[in-house]
């Protein structure tokens, strides 16, 4: 009976095929309480792809780090001596332009969130966020994309949806059944392809309805679909729950 090879496998799987290792994701924490920059610096620290470089308890030693070790990623309070709203963000960004920073601060009006963004940062989690949270912000963030916890994405949802200002345009003629049908499904980010098979119409057909019924009530896009249909009662409370929580 021929006997199975259970010897490990090398990393030379195929001739010319060498295994690579994920490459871990070099972290500065910038936080001006000692408390709180051990216990983030500990959180991290049991991720097998995160490491923490540097930490500081001030921006300038921060930016020093930030120099010598070239991180991944910054993580860094709003709030510290000398520096308050976005300071520490624009100067971060000011003297270190290549860097991603990732807010991490108590605060969490919509307009320090803005401000944020507006001041160069890749994105933004409340301390009071869950672990798993923090942990897809810093993975996200790091490779360049928006990252948010989900206190975040809910603020900025909700003003994105009920907006002040953002009635809905007056229609030339009330929506029939099928009108409310499509605008739900539109609101609720349904491709059109889907939409057609629902209603068991071609694409072509659905297209063409879709534009004239979004240019007869003034709707440019579906984000004013989504508004729109919130402000008319066309979503469930659940559906509604959804747009906020998904990002």
């Amino acid at each position: 009976m021929t006997q199975l090879d259970l010897a490990p496998a090398t990393d030379a799987i195929w001739p010319g095929f060498v295994k690579r290792e994920a490459k871990s994701i070099r972290l500065v924490l910038i936080d001006d309480h000692p408390v709180v920059r051990e216990g983030i610096c500990a959180l991290l620290g049991l991720e097998s792809d995160m490491i923490m470089v540097g930490d500081a308890g001030d921006l300038d030693t921060g930016i020093e780090l930030v120099r010598e070790h070239n991180p991944d990623l910054v993580i860094c309070d709003l709030t510290m001596p000398g520096c308050t709203g976005t300071i520490a963000v624009r100067k971060l960004c000011r003297e270190c332009p290549t860097m991603r920073v990732l807010v991490l601060s108590a605060l969490d009006s919509l307009e320090c969130i803005r401000e944020s963004f507006a001041a160069g940062a890749i994105g933004y989690v409340r301390k009071d966020a869950l672990r798993a949270d923090l942990l897809a912000a810093v993975r996200r963030a790091a490779v360049g994309a928006h990252a948010y916890c989900l206190g975040v994405t809910g603020m900025i949802m909700q003003s994105w949806l009920l907006e002040a200002g953002t009635a809905p345009p007056a229609a030339n003629s009330p929506l029939d059944a099928e009108d409310r049908q499509i605008l739900r499904l539109i609101a609720l980010g349904v491709p059109t392809w889907r939409i057609a098979a629902d209603l068991r119409r071609g694409v072509k057909v659905v297209e063409k309805y879709r534009a004239n019924l979004m240019h007869r009530l003034n709707l440019s896009s579906t984000a004013a679909v989504a508004r729109y249909a919130v402000s008319c009662n066309l979503l469930s409370r659940e559906e509604v729950d959804h747009l906020v929580s998904s990002e």
